[in-house]
């Protein structure tokens, strides 16, 4: 990533045999001791369920859980660290209102307040100030980045406001789904940020009370290397044993 994207993403290239058959998956391979699981219904439901758990002793341990929404369109797969080859399921794409599904890693956390103000995050933090944006034209060099746009030549035609009127954008985390590669198209801007309501889809991220999403900033830690697991929850149930991920109560 050229401008604002902290840390590169880590590349995996796993050989998939079939659907949900891949070679050696496993969180031992990410060294991640805190996940963010995100479930919901199906793949069209927009309300979900987001569940944290912290690994001890090799073992997932509960922490804390609360309700969450997705895109409005619901979810549809996308592109992290693992690939996945679902039949009948559907793709992400720009613009599209869904979610993407899948592995990812996440950061940096950003929001309106000074940097001076948030000791407790203990990830990357970027204010969203007036000149930040988020680049979602495919055809820009900047696509699916965070840049200042004071510093650089425009050649988007489109991009997300990250200082917005309202309060969605206070306190949020990039979520690198399309990160490493960029596929134009592909779907770019997703986050973690606050809901408008607990009835409402967002335009393709993932939302919940402000409340919520500051304890979950006080929570997560760069060292421990956070990762969301997003999926239908018929779907995740799959996964478990394959990708050694938590039993959901």
């Amino acid at each position: 990533m050229r401008i604002m994207m902290l840390n590169c993403c880590l590349i995996f290239s796993i050989h998939v045999a079939h659907a949900l058959n891949i070679e050696n998956p496993s969180f031992d391979s990410l060294h991640s001791s805190q996940i963010i699981v995100v479930v919901t219904d199906n793949w069209n439901s927009v309300r979900a369920r987001l569940y944290c758990f912290e690994k001890q002793n090799g073992k997932w341990i509960y922490r804390f859980s609360f309700p969450a929404v997705v895109g409005k369109s619901g979810m549809g797969l996308g592109e992290g660290l693992f690939p996945f080859h679902l039949s009948d399921t559907p793709l992400k794409k720009e613009g599209d209102g869904k979610s993407p599904a899948g592995i990812f890693l996440l950061g940096p956390a950003f929001g309106y307040a000074d940097k001076s103000k948030v000791s407790f995050i203990h990830i990357d933090y970027i204010k969203a100030s007036d000149t930040l944006l988020c680049i979602d034209d495919g055809t820009s060099r900047y696509y699916n980045q965070l840049i200042h746009s004071g510093s650089i030549k425009a050649d988007w035609h489109s991009h997300e406001e990250m200082h917005r009127k309202d309060e969605d954008y206070k306190w949020g985390i990039f979520v690198r789904h399309n990160t490493n590669p960029v596929m134009e198209a592909g779907g770019s801007c997703i986050f973690l940020h606050v809901w408008d309501n607990p009835e409402e889809g967002t335009v393709g991220c993932t939302a919940m009370e402000e409340k919520n999403i500051l304890q979950l900033l006080h929570w997560i830690q760069s060292e421990k290397k956070p990762v969301l697991v997003q999926f239908p929850v018929s779907v995740y149930h799959t996964l478990i044993d394959e990708y050694q991920l938590p039993e959901l109560n």
